[in-house]
């Protein structure tokens, strides 16, 4: 029986797990693996929520033993650190409980490459030491205790000195992710003084800077979606500065190219994706930032056996000029086309190529706050949409993928507890 295995249980990885599992696993055609060095998922999108504190992780924690169970795929444990081609095998590193590593080898027919991508800091000095990253569940929980710790203590100094202050955050990189932080990081703030756990000014206490290295926000994506996210960003006392690059990063300040120095008490590095080193020793063709090229059935071009998914894959459609962005609906399309692909070329059969359609840009901000661009075949210019209708679409989004992987019984039962945790809390965490 052949075996496959997915490396990566991200939004791609687990999706394309489960539906296979179901396909494949279950009824004994394949053995279906899934490597992560995590025991659990979360979806990735979240995770500036969770460096807020507006989401509590183990709510939306996806166990991947317990979905291997279900959905009659295997879960190992482990980072993938290595890969011998010939042998078609790769090398899975665990650490023990004595802190020794171990090194397995775990044999393939076919590999799907779905590692997802980690932070890039470009070379600017001090990033990686002293900028936060939101990589992972911990790193983005490590984010918000640095956040609270920071408030409180230029809290407790302004009251030693009885005069006003401001606590700083910077955030370097208005992607998606940026622009989401620093709003939600706003609303924090407002919500943590009204429970007493800081005693800065509401409003003006927490100095919020976006810091951009390009012409304007959501690079990428709509202007009209960036211009309205931009207003609504001001609006909120958010400082975006654009056309503005960080040449270091200390524990204290950015060095700006050109400019003066920058206070940040907390500096959150939200700039650019990288993929893991270990795709660029395997001997296949990568790109600048480390994403293994894929054709239009997402093998890579040196190795058939060989897939690559979502934000370590790079694929350019025909005819276009760029590769598809790290974007999580090129994650979910391409994972909906192996789940198809893969048993058809398992047996024997013909394979369709692999077509993205975009269908928008959704950006959530804090107090229910959202604004989208949808698309649709057919219409040239999309729709503009915010308020609840917007925050309709974010939700949508994320519970469709709770349902690829929960299926629908236990994907009600996920959305009335996480609405229950938040009714009876106070919007934000505060420990």
């Amino acid at each position: 029986m052949k075996t496959i295995v997915i490396a990566g249980g991200g939004t791609a990885g687990l999706q394309l797990a489960a539906r296979l599992g179901k396909q494949l696993g279950k009824r004994g055609l394949a053995n279906i693996v899934l490597v992560d060095r995590y025991r659990t998922h979360l979806w990735k999108p979240l995770l500036h929520e969770v460096a807020a504190g507006k989401l509590e992780p183990y709510i939306h924690h996806t166990s991947f033993a317990l979905q291997a169970r279900r959905y009659g795929f295997r879960f190992v444990q482990g980072e993938f650190t290595s890969l011998n081609r010939d042998n078609r095998t790769l090398a899975i590193t665990t650490a023990g409980s004595d802190g020794a590593t171990h090194v397995t080898a775990l044999a393939y027919d076919t590999l799907v490459l779905a590692i997802g991508g980690t932070t890039q800091y470009f070379g600017v000095p001090g990033a990686r030491e002293h900028a936060l990253a939101l990589d992972s569940v911990p790193g983005a929980e490590y984010a918000r205790t640095q956040i609270v710790d920071a408030l409180r203590r230029v809290s407790s100094q302004a009251k030693a000195a009885d005069r006003p202050a401001r606590a700083s955050v910077a955030i370097v990189g208005a992607g998606a992710t940026g622009v989401q932080l620093a709003a939600q990081v706003r609303q924090m703030s407002r919500v943590l003084s009204q429970y007493g756990i800081h005693s800065l000014d509401p409003e003006r206490g927490t100095e919020i800077r976006l810091v951009e290295a390009s012409g304007n926000i959501l690079p990428g994506m709509d202007h009209r979606l960036a211009d309205r996210t931009t207003a609504e960003l001001q609006a909120q006392g958010i400082q975006i500065l654009l056309n503005t690059r960080v040449t270091e990063v200390r524990p204290d300040c950015l060095h700006i190219a050109g400019a003066a120095p920058v206070a940040a008490d907390v500096t959150i590095w939200t700039a650019g994706v990288t993929v893991s080193p270990v795709l660029s020793n395997i001997g296949l063709q990568v790109t600048r930032n480390g994403r293994v090229r894929v054709g239009d059935t997402l093998q890579t071009l040196e190795d058939e056996h060989i897939y690559a998914l979502g934000d370590c894959a790079s694929f350019r459609p025909a005819g276009e000029l760029a590769e598809l962005p790290t974007r999580a609906q090129v994650a979910h399309q391409q994972a909906i086309y192996l789940a198809r692909a893969l048993p058809r070329a398992l047996a024997g059969k013909p394979v369709a190529r692999f077509k993205f359609q975009d269908r928008g840009s959704v950006i959530s901000l804090a107090d229910d706050m959202a604004l989208c661009h949808l698309l649709a075949p057919g219409v040239s210019d999309g729709w503009q949409v915010q308020g609840a209708l917007a925050k309709l679409v974010h939700a949508v989004i994320y519970r469709r993928h709770v349902l690829a992987i929960q299926g629908f019984a236990r994907a009600v039962a996920m959305t009335l507890s996480q609405r229950l945790e938040r009714l009876l809390g106070a919007g934000y965490r505060l420990d």
